[in-house]
């Protein structure tokens, strides 16, 4: 939706790539057109899904032609799905994989990261969600917001996989799985 522009691009500018899903019965849709130039214009990675291909007016082939004709990404890289009967979803895990390339993180650099959404927890104070860009967090560290010039004590450090697992230290790692 229009109204969400300003989330989203700043949810993409925490990304990589980008899933782009279309409905098979509707098409592409205006907030589908404004969201594609968003993640094209931040060059991320575009993986087409169309979705809904389990509904009696279905037309995959006409939106696979419609993405290609607007997007100028062709058709047979479109992923076609039922999210809501499990068809085909396998093939989008595997294209995340295969098609979002890892964050390009420097460990050596000073520590940049963006805080793309955040959470007050009475008892933990403020939770960020950061995107890594580059250098090392971690638990102890003193960081300092480049908008505000504030100084913030590091207390926790971890991730979302999904659920919160507190590490040491918050860095990016190639051979890490």
């Amino acid at each position: 939706h229009v109204d969400f522009s300003y989330e989203v691009s700043r949810s993409l500018s925490a990304c990589q790539g980008v899933l782009l899903v279309v409905d098979a019965n509707e098409g592409i849709q205006a907030q589908t057109v404004a969201n594609f130039f968003l993640a094209f214009e931040a060059q991320l990675s575009v993986i087409p899904v169309i979705n809904k291909i389990d509904l009696k007016n279905a037309d995959p082939e006409r939106v696979g032609k419609q993405i290609e004709k607007v997007f100028d990404i062709p058709s047979d890289e479109c992923i076609k799905i039922s999210a809501k009967l499990g068809t085909n979803v396998e093939s989008v895990l595997q294209a995340v994989i295969e098609r979002i390339p890892p964050p390009k993180v420097h460990r050596k650099n000073p520590l940049r990261a963006l805080v793309f959404d955040s959470t007050f927890d009475q008892y933990r104070g403020v939770i960020a969600n950061v995107a890594l860009f580059d250098g090392v967090v971690s638990k102890g560290d003193k960081v300092v917001s480049a908008h505000t010039q504030k100084t913030y004590d590091v207390n926790e450090v971890g991730i979302l996989n999904p659920n919160e697992q507190q590490t040491h230290k918050l860095s990016y790692c190639v051979k890490c799985k």
